[in-house]
Order: C-alpha cells, then structure tokens, then sequence
C-alpha cells in the first residue's frame, strides 16, 4: 500500500482547451454576507446546535461526526407572519434538471436541481427546503443566470423538523455520479421516491462557499481546473470497462501509456472523482490484479492527512490487521454506484 503525497493534478491541455468557454455565476439569494470578510455568521444559517460552522459544508455536525452535504443561507426577508420570502435565483445558465414539488418526500423537502456545463464540465446545482417553486417551472426548461426559480422556506420530511425562524436555503454543487442511478437504485430499494437519477445518493458536491468565493475572487476561475486541484484522499483500482462516469467526463481521464487493464481514480475522501489514470498490466501487482479479476476494487493509496480530515464520512478505512487499507459499506455503495451499467 502506497501513501499519496505530491498530487499535481492540473490537466495542462485541457486548461488550452476550455480556457475561453467561461460562465457567469451569481449568488442563489440576495444574501451576499458570504463575499464579506467576517461576516459568516450573517451567512451561514446555524442548526439547533447554534454554531456558525453547522451551516457550512463538511464534516461540521454533531461535534464532527456528521456530514453537511452543502451551505445553508441565512433569509433575510419575511412576510407579517414571519415566513421568509426572499427569492431564490439560478446561479447560472442551465436548464430543469428534477423538480420535487412534494416536501413529504424528501428531507431535501421541495427541491430544484439545475442542470449546467461549466468550462465544458457537466455539473449540477441543488436548491433545497423551498417554501414554493416559481409557477410553470418544469423540468426540461432553459433558466437564466439570476432568474427566480423559487422562494427559501423550511420544507421538510424529517422528524424534527425546520422551524420558521430557522429558515434558509440549502444549496449544493453537485455532480451526478451516475445517469443509470434510476435503474440501479430500485432494485435496492423497492420503496424509493421517484426521484430517478436526483437522488441524494446519486449527487455527490463540492464546497459552494469555497467555489463562490473563489470565482468572485476571479471571474476566470476554469472549473475544470478547480476540481482537478480538490485534494484527493485516496485512490481506487477498477477494472478497465466502460462506465458511464469516463464518458461523462473525459476532461479527467489522462493519456494511456498503452493497453489498460484498470482504471486508478483520484478521489476526494468524500467521494468526487477527480482525475481518472489508465493503467497497464505493468503497472499493477499481481495481488492487486487478482482482485480486479473477482470485479473488486482496489483501494491502492491513501493520504492519510487528508482522511483524517474526513472521518465524518469515512470511505476507506485500515483493515483488520492495520497493514492495509479496505472500503467501508459506504465506500462500496460509492464504487457500486459509479461503476454500475445495466
């Protein structure tokens, strides 16, 4: 087992190559305290827990031990009853991905997620706890940069609940792990909603306060670049097969130096594929080729500094005997998922 440490991961050619594509960004609510120095707490809606940090992305819940898949911002209108009311924009170009109108079903409650290409990247936008969605929304349909798509509220399924005063949006920047997720996931769970490829599971996102702030530092911020730089926790061995993740993105999958047999992906420790390396019969060990062969992954190296970041949300983890590194359940369902074709 190798350790990771030097990880340069900027596809030089393919910055040439998407440089002058662009896109404009704008913030999803008038909220813009993010953009201030000092003002988080005028950002970031707090949980019941009372802390700044529990409404940031990561591992900031329950003391560190839960996961927060994206930002939650603060309203900053209500009506005389004290519902918020403030808009909720597009944050770019893109088009209706999913639209789940029914807060019953989702502890997302009712939510939008966008469909956009940045720097020729596919990637997704998650608006989530919406009070309502704008009339005639409906998936399929071009939106605007800044056009309201819905209004922030505290829609729900879960037991405790989202109080009004605690009101806010819940936004992510996703990508879709895989478009075969609708078929995969019903065979797992016979009772699952009709979410079909938007489902949480099936969404996997990077920190938006730290995206946001980085191309408002820098409004030519290349997206592609900006993900191959996300650090990676660990890397994994698969097979050499199609799967949909390599047509999806081939701006991370590097040149071959001959005949792969695997594939080896960079991943953040919280599941972003980042950089994809073919890999030849030379360059893998025969324990390792074994395993490939039984159609198991391979967990090949670790950056230990970087996990021991993450253990709120743990994908690999030390084998029994602590001279290895294995995946934990949740690890395998994040393979299962990325891999799968029908």
């Amino acid at each position: 087992m190798s350790r990771l440490r030097v990880l340069p991961l900027v596809v030089a050619s393919l910055a040439v190559a998407v440089a002058a594509r662009g896109f404009d960004l704008c913030l999803p609510t008038a909220n813009d305290a993010l953009l201030r120095p000092g003002a988080d707490a005028d950002f970031f809606q707090p949980t019941i827990e009372g802390t700044v940090e529990s409404g940031m992305f990561g591992c900031v819940r329950a003391n560190g031990h839960r996961f927060h898949e994206g930002i939650d911002i603060k309203c900053l209108q209500r009506d005389r009853q004290g519902e918020p009311t403030d808009p909720v924009h597009a944050v770019a170009d893109g088009e209706v991905g999913f639209i789940n109108a029914k807060p019953g079903l989702s502890n997302y409650g009712r939510y939008i997620v966008l469909e956009h290409t940045w720097d020729g990247v596919r990637v997704c936008t998650l608006y989530a706890h919406l009070r309502d969605i704008a009339p005639g929304l409906a998936a399929g349909q071009p939106v605007k940069k800044g056009q309201v798509i819905a209004t922030l509220g505290h829609s729900t399924n879960t037991r405790e609940g989202i109080s009004r005063e605690r009101a806010h949006l819940h936004f992510e920047i996703n990508f879709l792990l895989n478009p075969n997720f609708y078929i995969w996931y019903p065979k797992r769970e016979p009772d699952a909603p009709p979410f079909g490829n938007f489902n949480g599971q099936n969404l996997i996102g990077l920190d938006p306060a730290a995206f946001l702030r980085a191309y408002a530092a820098n409004r030519k911020v290349n997206f592609s670049e900006y993900v191959s730089r996300l650090p990676i926790g660990f890397t994994m061995l698969v097979g050499a097969r199609p799967f949909p993740w390599l047509r999806l993105h081939p701006e991370q999958v590097q040149p071959a130096a001959g005949t792969p047999i695997a594939y080896e992906i960079g991943m953040t420790s919280w599941g972003i594929p980042v950089t994809v390396w073919p890999r030849t019969a030379e360059e893998i060990g025969e324990p390792q080729r074994r395993q490939l062969q039984r159609g198991l992954p391979v967990v090949l190296r670790v950056s230990e500094p970087e996990l021991a970041r993450w253990t709120c949300y743990e994908l690999v983890k030390r084998n029994a005997r602590g001279d290895g590194w294995i995946f934990t359940e949740r690890g395998r369902d994040c393979f299962e998922i990325l891999t799968y074709t029908p």
